[in-house]
């Protein structure tokens, strides 16, 4: 059991680095106007990328604290 979540946690966490390099660093419009009250918007695949990392952050959350467990 403890080698299978082992194995769970390895692909959780190769997916996780991935969809976070996967994520757009382009900010520089937003770095310059800085006093601006617009927050920018996801929209479209950048939209799925981050709620699909958030999804594998809790997976991976729940397997490390079953693996505690176990």
């Amino acid at each position: 059991m403890k080698t299978a979540l082992a194995i769970v946690q390895i692909i959780l966490s190769l997916t996780l680095a991935a969809l976070i390099f996967l994520q757009s660093h382009d900010d520089a419009e937003s770095r310059t106007n800085l006093m601006s009250n617009s927050v920018p918007e996801k929209r479209g695949w950048e939209k799925i990328i981050f709620n699909f990392t958030i999804f594998i952050i809790v997976l991976f959350l729940i397997s490390s604290i079953i693996q505690t467990l176990i």
